[in-house]
């Protein structure tokens, strides 16, 4: 993708999904929480690409943004935008609330209708465990994003041990990968240690981060790289939710 104006994919209009899951509700939908305790680990455009990826092939998902930052939430605003401009892009359901209310994320994504996969994202830190824990005990599988760079692997792991503990499924997802450098393999070696790791990595490409400052999804933009990563990234969390 050049530095031009974003060119979107003509949109496809595909049928709801037959997981099983369709035309249901918050409360039996799948949840995926993403959760690092870290910021800059890549949480919010897992959660949003991931999401645009979901809806192209024929699932309903809702976004949760439970950070005060609100960047998933600014996300669905600038998404909104280029749909008022007259981009064919897919409308996205999404609910605020700050983690300190989580309880009131939970009750109000259990009673929204039509839906068959629900998307957290969280804030960085671990201040507010028992808000954290409420969404972790909902979730079907944990994805615990990071960076390769030593602080962020070493951070990542005090929650891969919480969603443990909880026995929940979970798995860590190397973001901004750069394969050639040492730091790659020794992130890799050590998450392996402690956790499971998606098989797929996010490489670090301009594309991942401009795709999300528009408002898009990484596979809505025709001539976008790294599509491939989080289709990977998107198979392999769809066989750990079964859905």
């Amino acid at each position: 993708m050049g530095d031009t104006a974003l060119q979107t994919r003509p949109g496809r209009e595909k049928p709801a999904s037959s997981g099983g899951r369709g035309g249901k509700t918050g409360a039996t939908a799948a949840w995926l929480v993403c959760a690092s305790g870290k910021g800059g680990t890549t949480k919010t455009t897992t959660c949003a690409h991931l999401a645009a990826i979901a809806a192209s092939q024929g699932m309903a998902p809702l976004l949760v943004d439970t950070d005060p930052q609100q960047s998933l939430t600014e996300w669905i605003a600038n998404r909104r935008k280029l749909r008022a401009a007259g981009t064919d892009v897919r409308d996205l359901r999404h609910i605020y609330a700050p983690l300190a209310e989580a309880d009131r994320a939970v009750r109000e994504a259990d009673v929204v209708e039509g839906v068959d996969l629900v998307i957290v994202d969280t804030p960085p830190g671990m201040d507010n465990r028992v808000q954290l824990r409420l969404l972790l005990e909902r979730a079907d599988l944990v994805i615990v994003p990071t960076t390769q760079s030593p602080p962020d692997t070493k951070s990542v792991l005090e929650m891969m041990a919480i969603a443990t503990q909880l026995r929940r499924k979970a798995a860590f997802l190397i973001g901004k990968a750069l394969p050639r450098w040492n730091s790659y393999r020794h992130a890799k070696k050590l998450l392996n240690r402690y956790g499971t790791l998606c098989p797929v990595d996010v490489r670090m490409l301009r594309d991942v981060e401009r795709c999300y400052d528009y408002g898009l999804g990484i596979n809505e933009a025709g001539d976008a790289s790294g599509g491939e990563d989080f289709e990977g990234v998107w198979h392999f969390v769809r066989r750990e939710l079964g859905c």
